[in-house]
């Protein structure tokens, strides 16, 4: 998950790093507010993505009116592909020198990233100053020491008083970004003023969303940005706000542009089955991700945002074995489903193909909708696969279901 510049600066502030003071703001009204009381401010639209100043989705003003003016002007913008529908004000801070500072994850171990030279030209430095950054690999067993971040600072070519200053700032950084459970952090550009005193003026955030019921306070409610900043419709809101609240596993739910809806488990089988579909000449319409839950409450998010799909004309529930899932439990969730969406299961075709404790009871709930193909003990993935692209082609071709 991508966080928004007003949570990554909240999470910044409560962790005493020095960022500017501020806050977001729904309206050009809010805008003005905010600086009233901060003087010059900079006004920036609140999209999970980086780049923004090039974009024109930063502008620096003195006043409030100009504030509101410029809040204004981008909310209800589409910038960098994302709709704006707030905006951060923040006081602007008086910069001396950028540097740039992140931390992600290589293949072994997480990496560090600095550059001397940082701000809206940042690439450009990659390419034409290669020797103003340094990139190294953490030893995730000792952490990063200060006088081993000021070891690297040096390397860039910084010196003088910020130094220490630069490295105790990375440490900190670097154990806020493991305790964070984050997978990547970028402050660009972290502004010096001519005193040395730092300011993280530019921060963005991704953190791993598995990780999330450690950190309730981090959503992005209200902007509708899932994993790496994609936009979410509202069906896919629904279901990351039940994976965030609901007891159980892990929840995910990613609209494709297809036709069959379906309810999988386990990794492995989940993506095997997914190919199947695309190889027998099927369209998916969605593709999840699902673990076991105690009670029918998630599978249930995720079948009736399948189900309220307008594009899904056919439904595959398939787990493979030993999915430590009851089948009563999940096959409840599509009874339920198929109850609220009064789904008539011989016109919109529905294959479950689930093993297991509670299979009795599970076939016994089937029995309630005609036409819902239950496939027999013993049958493969590939037989339930071929099944529902079969059934679904016909229904889509004008033909009967059942």
């Amino acid at each position: 998950m991508r966080l928004t510049e007003e949570k990554v600066k909240s999470w910044l502030r409560d962790n005493r790093f020095p960022v500017p003071d501020g806050g977001p703001a729904t309206n050009a009204s809010d805008a003005a507010v905010i600086a009233e009381r901060l003087g010059s401010v900079a006004v920036k639209a609140i999209i999970p993505t980086g780049r923004r100043g090039k974009a024109g989705a930063v502008h620096l003003v003195d006043t409030p009116e100009d504030a509101a003016e410029a809040a204004s002007t981008m909310i209800g913008q589409t910038i960098n592909g994302y709709p704006v529908t707030d905006v951060y004000v923040e006081s602007k801070f008086t910069i001396d020198e950028e540097y740039y500072l992140s931390f992600a994850f290589g293949p072994r171990a997480p990496k560090v990233v600095i550059s001397r030279q940082g701000g809206v030209e940042i690439e450009q430095t990659f390419e034409c100053d290669p020797d103003a950054v340094i990139t190294a690999d953490v030893d995730p067993l000792d952490d990063l020491k200060p006088w081993d971040a000021v070891g690297l600072w040096e390397r860039s070519g910084v010196g003088g008083p910020v130094l220490a200053r630069l490295g105790q700032l990375t440490s900190r950084l670097y154990a806020a970004f493991r305790e964070a459970d984050a997978t990547m952090i970028e402050c660009n550009p972290i502004a010096a003023d001519s005193d040395g005193q730092l300011s993280l003026v530019g921060a963005m955030m991704e953190i791993d969303d598995n990780a999330l019921f450690r950190h309730r306070y981090w959503t992005n409610e209200g902007h509708g940005f899932g994993a790496e900043g994609r936009i979410l419709n509202e069906r896919e809101i629904a279901v990351m706000r039940a994976n965030e609240t609901l007891p159980g596993g892990a929840l995910r739910y990613t609209e494709l542009d297809g036709n069959i809806g379906i309810l999988m488990g386990g990794g492995g089988a989940s993506l095997l089955q997914h190919d199947m579909v695309v190889d027998l000449g099927g369209k998916l319409a969605n593709h999840t991700d699902f673990s076991p839950a105690p009670s029918i409450d998630k599978p249930l998010a995720v079948l009736n945002a399948i189900l309220e799909n307008p594009n899904t004309k056919g439904l595959l529930v398939s787990f493979n074995y030993l999915q430590l899932l009851p089948c009563d439990i999940l096959v409840g969730a599509l009874s339920e489903a198929l109850k609220q969406h009064n789904v008539d299961a011989h016109t919109f075709p529905v294959v479950v193909r689930v093993f297991g404790p509670g299979e009795e009871e599970a076939r016994a709930m089937i029995e309630e909708f005609p036409g819902v193909r239950y496939m027999p003990p013993k049958a493969s993935l590939d037989d339930a696969v071929k099944l529902i692209v079969d059934l679904t082609n016909e229904a889509v071709n004008g033909g009967n279901a059942s």
